[in-house]
Formats: C-alpha cells, structure tokens, sequence
C-alpha cells in the first residue's frame, strides 16, 4: 500500500458472487473522490466455495465458518487495515472471526442500526426483511432490543413463500431472475408497512438488485449501504456521498 493512501479494505465476497460486485461497484459510487488515487485500495476475494450461509447456519448443510475464517486469513496475510463480508446472513459468524482476526472487522448489522438512528430518529417499530438464518439468529432483533427499538419480523409462511422464494427459487435472485424475485421482496416489504413499521431493515447483501428507498413508504435502511458509509469513513476520513455517482 502506497504512503499517501487511507486504510486498505480487505473484502470477503463470493456470498454470492454479483452481491458482492454490486457491493463494491456501489461503494466506489459513494466515495467522493476527484482523482482515481482517492478511492479505496481495496483488495477483494470472492470465494464462491463458501457453502450457503442459512443453511449452515440451521444445520441443514455444512458451516460456512471454516472457508471464512480462512478467506479471513488470507486478507490479513495481505496486510489489510480494515475487512468486510459482502453477506449480511455471514455476520453470525464475526464475533468469532474477531476473535481470531487481528485487523478491525466491521459489522453490518451495528452500522444498520446507527443509520436508524441517524435518519429514523422517532421510529419505535421497525421491520426486518433478511435471510431466515439471519432472522432465526436474531442478530438485528438483539441489536434493535438494545437501541431500544421494537424488532418486527415476517410470519414464517411469509418468509419462507417469498423471501426465501426471491432468493432461491428456479426464478430467483441467485440464478439471474430479477422480477419475479422482485415482486415477491415488495409483497414482504408491503407486510411491514400493513402492520405498522415506521422503518424497515433490507437486511440481504442481494436485495438492492431488487428493490430500494422508493418502493417503500418509510425509511428503509439498506444493511450494505451502512455498511460501506462507515467504511468509506474510516478508509478516508470523509463522509459518504448522499446518492451514487
């Protein structure tokens, strides 16, 4: 890494493998820049052999804590000052990843709920569409418990018919399918808002490929987007941008 560079980004992706390009086309879109020498020095590994995270995760598969830890490793052997995964679900796994990894890790699910805070102030009740492994570990629930804000989740039908249909149907995100996927993620955001969400959380690194801000009627707060905005904070020492490029 060069002198006159900020931190260098280290970046779990592969989980899957276009979430994790958007995530990284996205955060070069947000960082304010006005030569190419003042974005990120970024050093990404998609590692597409990580089995399927809520499936490890609900023991219907194997974990996917043993090629994390090692995609961990191989960042920090490269000297990474700060790392991220490009999978809100894998963040079940980070507190022991922290454990074991020198470099600081960030943790989309404490900078989601920084970002309610931020631009939804006076929300009591917010939603949180995500992955089941994600929803059944609880991660955002305990973190919103403890901002002192109400967890709403989907009932497991729902869940299960069309946020994890949206995922991985023969239709779906993960095989290329955008709309059907689409139309599914928008009935599941509909639910929130039709029981009283003042905000919700879109907790799945695939979900912007869905949807965003103007298909929902309260804030919605994109657990990648916090995510890369603390990133690029402390990469450069400067705010994000409000919008991409």
């Amino acid at each position: 890494m060069s002198e006159n560079k900020g931190k260098f980004l280290g970046i779990i992706g592969g989980m899957g493998a276009e979430a994790g390009a958007v995530l990284y086309q996205r955060l070069i879109k947000l960082t304010p820049v006005e030569v190419d020498q003042d974005h990120i020095e970024t050093l990404i590994y998609s590692n597409t052999s990580i089995p399927d995270r809520t499936k490890g995760i609900l023991k219907q598969g194997p974990s996917s804590y043993p090629p994390l830890l090692e995609s961990a490793k191989l960042l920090e052997r490269n000297k990474v000052d700060l790392m991220i995964l490009a999978c809100v679900t894998s963040h079940y796994y980070i507190e022991d990843l922290r454990k074991e990894i020198k470099c600081r890790i960030l943790s989309a699910v404490e900078e989601t709920v920084e970002q309610i805070q931020l631009r939804a102030p006076s929300a009591k009740k917010v939603g949180i569409l995500a992955t089941t492994g994600t929803v059944k570990t609880e991660q955002f629930q305990k973190a919103l418990l403890r901002a002192g804000i109400t967890p709403l989740v989907l009932p497991d039908e729902i869940q299960e018919k069309y946020v994890m249909q949206a995922l991985y149907a023969p239709d779906g995100i993960k095989v290329g399918y955008q709309q059907p996927a689409r139309d599914k993620m928008l009935l599941s955001l509909n639910w929130f808002i039709l029981n009283g969400a003042d905000a919700a959380i879109s907790g799945c690194s695939e979900f912007p490929l869905l949807f965003g801000q103007d298909d929902c009627l309260v804030p919605l707060i994109d657990a990648m987007d916090a995510l890369m905005r603390k990133t690029i904070f402390i990469c450069t020492g400067k705010k994000a941008l409000e919008t991409e490029r």
